[in-house]
């Protein structure tokens, strides 16, 4: 089977990412199936292997890692997956364990799964997917906020107790139950117009529409609704299911999360300018740059990923000079527009890289601190007298953002910030820009709304800041 094909991938360290696109999975007739499964095991991974100690009485981490496989997908289909039957799910995750292990390792996922059929509400029972049943065993939220979210929030303790402590119980569960909603895919159109491309992918089939709204958009005057726009940072929000090879083959740009999208606005080169992105791969925010800029000189340090900049650039003519080169020690001097878009733990994508919660540890945040300054300071060596720095991030992590930032100031007085263009809800009092995923997007279960918060699906996370080196 396909999808525990690439879940094993992921089991021996591989990304999930990668994995994915390595499988052959986006090309098969059901990608979206297999992908809601695959995303949706590893992004429940808490909740599942909670509900299955319990109804098991051994930990999935205690058993060999084909049969672990098997319980969690199977588990995820029978909780999570609707359109599957609980006793195809079980059949299907017995039959997969017999292939590679004992009957008796069969017996155990058979009898495991069997206790969940049994377990799970009824689709026409009203129970909120939000909140698990009574009877489960999860901790209250009330008595134990932290573990309520490691279990059923599905999320490393060690990341819970940080984001406790920095938005409270309510912004962390707000900012957890974002990361566990399936995200929505985005398209920033390169070199046409955010209307005209709105026009081609409403035309072809390929665009969101909001509930409600007919087929020709809600006016019903062949113009898209601009609900269903989703229009934050220039991206277009694409229908649920579309293969973004396919919204590309209709409107040239780059599948891209309006928080990145966000970042490369905020950035703001001038017309024709030279930019350089020291931290390019795989491409989007060079490529979305480069309908400004005169010239995008995009490096990276690892020529395997910097094929995708190359693919991007060629299929969108766009002016973007790929190098393979090491960010510390740029190849080049006097750019106008320097972007450091520096390697990161990544929370704020955590709802769109499932893994990395697994993958990412507490000590990894110190460690990145260190290649980030050590980014920061070769990429301040390419600005000229009067150029632009811009540091980003995709983390929700303080050392990795402003503490970064507000560190490189002190050593270097010849800076200053100067933000760039950005909604205003995205920039914070020093002038950086600052999207968290639970700020955007609908409520949580609790019903509370935020002043500032967007409609429709929540954004990832990023961190950007902009500063000018002084003349004299």
């Amino acid at each position: 089977m396909l999808a525990a094909s690439i879940l094993q991938e992921v089991e021996s360290g591989r990304r999930l990412d990668v994995a994915w696109e390595a499988s052959g999975a986006p090309a098969a007739p059901d990608r979206a199936w297999i992908r809601s499964l695959t995303f949706g095991t590893v992004r429940l991974r808490g909740r599942l292997d909670h509900l299955l100690t319990t109804v098991g009485g051994r930990t999935p981490a205690e058993l060999d890692s084909p049969v672990r496989t098997a319980l969690r997908m199977g588990a995820y289909q029978i909780l999570e997956m609707g359109s599957v039957p609980g006793y195809a799910a079980v059949s299907q995750s017995v039959e997969q364990v017999k292939a590679t292990r004992s009957r008796a390792a069969a017996g155990l996922v058979n009898a495991v799964l069997r206790k969940l059929v049994a377990m799970a509400p009824a689709p026409s029972s009203g129970a909120s997917p939000g909140v698990p049943p009574a009877g489960w065993g999860f901790p209250d939220p009330a008595e134990d906020m932290e573990g309520y979210l490691a279990t059923w929030g599905s999320h490393p303790c060690w990341l819970i107790r940080r984001w406790i402590g920095r938005f409270g119980d309510a912004g962390a569960r707000r900012l957890v139950e974002a990361n566990n909603r399936e995200p929505a895919t985005y398209l920033r159109p390169v070199g046409i117009g955010s209307s005209d491309a709105a026009q081609a992918l409403a035309a072809a089939g390929l665009l969101h529409r909001a509930e409600g709204e007919g087929e020709k958009g809600g006016s019903g005057s062949g113009e898209p609704d601009r609900r269903s726009r989703r229009h934050v940072g220039r991206c277009l929000r694409l229908r649920r299911g579309v293969d973004p090879a396919a919204a590309l083959q209709v409107v040239p740009g780059v599948i891209q999360d309006p928080a990145a999208s966000l970042v490369a606005d905020y950035a703001a080169p001038s017309p024709g300018s030279l930019v350089a992105d020291l931290c390019a791969a795989p491409g989007g925010k060079a490529l979305a740059l480069s309908a400004e800029a005169g010239v995008v000189v995009a490096a990276d340090v690892r020529p395997r990923r910097l094929q995708r900049v190359v693919e991007g650039a060629h299929r969108l003519n766009a002016r973007v000079w790929p190098v393979a080169a090491d960010a510390r020690f740029p190849p080049l001097r006097g750019a106008a527009t320097v972007l450091a878009d520096a390697p990161c733990t990544g929370t704020g994508t955590f709802r769109r890289r499932p893994d990395g919660r697994w993958r990412t540890k507490e000590a990894d945040i110190a460690r990145l601190a260190a290649v980030q300054r050590r980014i920061l300071e070769g990429a301040a060596s390419v600005v000229p007298l009067g150029g632009v720095l811009v540091y980003a991030t995709c983390t929700l992590e303080p050392e990795e953002n402003w503490g970064q930032v507000r560190a490189f100031l002190k050593r270097r007085p010849d800076f200053r910030m100067e933000p760039g263009p950005a909604p205003a809800q995205f920039l914070d009092e020093r002038g950086c820009l600052v999207v968290l995923p639970h700020e955007t997007g609908p409520a949580g279960n609790d019903g509370r709304e935020d002043v500032g918060r967007l409609a429709g699906p929540s954004f990832d996370g990023a961190f950007s800041a902009r500063m000018r080196r002084a003349r004299a």
